[in-house]
């Protein structure tokens, strides 16, 4: 089953509360489902964003991680402008629930208190996986994506948000063609905080890489056709992306752990 709509299903946009001029110029919306954040076509990031919010999305929820609850908005009767380009938004829009978190802000004070702490590396299983740049990458950290979120009295969630630079770099669209090797066989480790080193261990990590090692075919598709038709991904493309999440899952599988941890545990010890 997709998570889309599964645990917030707003209907009705009734008012924007605050607009945003980040790379997909975002607004938050007050809906019949209530509050979350807005992205639509026309965006100055193009329909490619959308794609990579959505599919991101659902395979977070598979994968384990606590991503906000999503949705598609198809219809929205009030002009709502996005502020970087003074386009107006128009649905299908993918929608994010609001959750009340603290962005990370670079110590280990957060991480000590998480309920659950192996999440710590299966975030960076998941970011890897996907290629997601806009988190941390190559010393470059954007910590609005990633909240801690409290639980309980004394405890936090690690909560990941924003997955709309994922899977294709800095490509404007998704490819009709095979995806590059250079993109399956990406070396590179995302997502890996500097304060995360503590917290990466080779059971979280091999549970995370065991759990990527499930990932099944037909779920990938069902996830993909997911994608509205007004946001410009083809059947070539659709084709393409779906073997390269497959593809991809399966290098960082058998090479993730020893690139994250120093003496990686065998399956099922």
């Amino acid at each position: 089953m997709l998570a889309c709509g599964s645990a917030v299903r707003p209907t009705e946009i009734l008012r924007e509360i605050e607009h945003f001029t980040s790379s997909t110029s975002p607004a938050r919306v007050a809906t019949d489902a209530g509050d979350g954040f807005i992205k639509s076509l026309g965006n100055p990031m193009g329909s490619a964003a959308l794609v990579s919010e959505l599919v991101a999305a659902e395979l977070a929820t598979w994968f384990g991680l606590n991503v906000p609850a999503f949705s598609i908005i198809d219809t929205c009767a009030i002009e709502i402008l996005m502020k970087k380009n003074g386009m107006p938004m128009v649905p299908p829009m993918f929608f994010s629930s609001a959750v009340d978190g603290t962005p990370r802000d670079g110590s280990g004070t957060f991480l000590s208190k998480l309920i659950h702490s192996e999440d710590v590396a299966k975030l960076v299983v998941f970011d890897t996986w996907i290629r997601n740049w806009d988190r941390y990458f190559n010393g470059e950290a954007n910590s609005e994506n990633l909240l801690f979120v409290r639980s309980t009295k004394l405890k936090y969630s690690l909560v990941p948000i924003d997955h709309s630079n994922c899977f294709i770099g800095s490509d404007p669209d998704f490819p009709t063609m095979p995806a590059p090797d250079i993109w399956v066989n990406d070396p590179a480790v995302y997502g890996k905080f500097p304060e995360f080193d503590d917290y990466i261990t080779a059971k979280a990590t091999n549970g995370a890489l065991l759990k990527l090692s499930t990932l099944e075919k037909p779920f990938v598709v069902e996830v993909v056709n997911s994608v509205p038709v007004e946001w410009e991904l083809n059947d070539a493309a659709r084709s393409s992306l779906v073997d390269f999440i497959c593809n991809r899952a399966t290098y960082v599988v058998d090479t993730l752990a020893a690139r994250l941890v120093d003496e990686p545990e065998l399956p099922g010890m």
